[in-house]
């Protein structure tokens, strides 16, 4: 269903073509065809294209991270059954036939040399937002060093979201969850 907003068909064109095409691959024109909307309208909404940008990180960040979230909450509070959840969720998400990798790690990528971009904001608020759901999911298990373990975890993921996307493998995920078995039974985790 298109989005009948013209703020919301602007984010929703302009993060199908970034996510498409890469961000400097897409001209604010392409965007504002795409949208069906006036030039005037995407600069009144975002003041350009790297606020744009930046709009389209926080939103794509927030949809994944909810439904991430919903995932892995709906198998209660059974330690073990929320991170068979976390590599449940990741293997889906690998599969699904529009499956380019994280986009808000494709985006901290492509703006790597330009650290002043309002986008390297949601970008940092988005690993929080991650990291904050790995370190519940550690301090669960009992581990002993959860930190640790919370830092295995995030790398990980990170390298599972990396494969899947750059080798077209959405198996990647029963590896890395074998690998996060593993690093529960060193951490001393009751969740092993």
């Amino acid at each position: 269903m298109r989005p009948t907003r013209p703020r919301d068909r602007i984010i929703s064109a302009a993060t199908r073509l970034f996510n498409r095409e890469g961000i400097r691959g897409v001209g604010v024109n392409q965007i504002i065809e795409e949208a069906d909307v006036a030039p005037m309208t995407l600069y009144r909404q975002f003041g350009g294209k790297d606020q744009l940008v930046a709009a389209t990180v926080g939103q794509w960040s927030a949809q994944w991270l909810r439904w991430l979230n919903t995932d892995v909450e709906r198998r209660g509070g059974d330690p073990e059954q929320r991170l068979a959840a976390l590599w449940d969720a990741l293997e889906y998400w690998f599969a699904a036939e529009d499956f380019r990798g994280s986009f808000v790690d494709n985006t901290a990528s492509e703006l790597r040399g330009a650290p002043d971009h309002p986008a390297h904001e949601m970008i940092s608020a988005h690993r929080a937002a991650m990291h904050q759901l790995l370190e519940d999911l550690a301090e669960r298990t009992g581990a002993d060093d959860p930190a640790r373990l919370t830092a295995q975890l995030q790398v990980l993921v990170d390298g599972a979201v990396a494969t899947a996307a750059v080798d077209r493998e959405p198996a990647v995920a029963p590896g890395v969850r074998a690998l996060a078995s593993a690093a529960l039974a060193a951490a001393g985790s009751r969740a092993a």
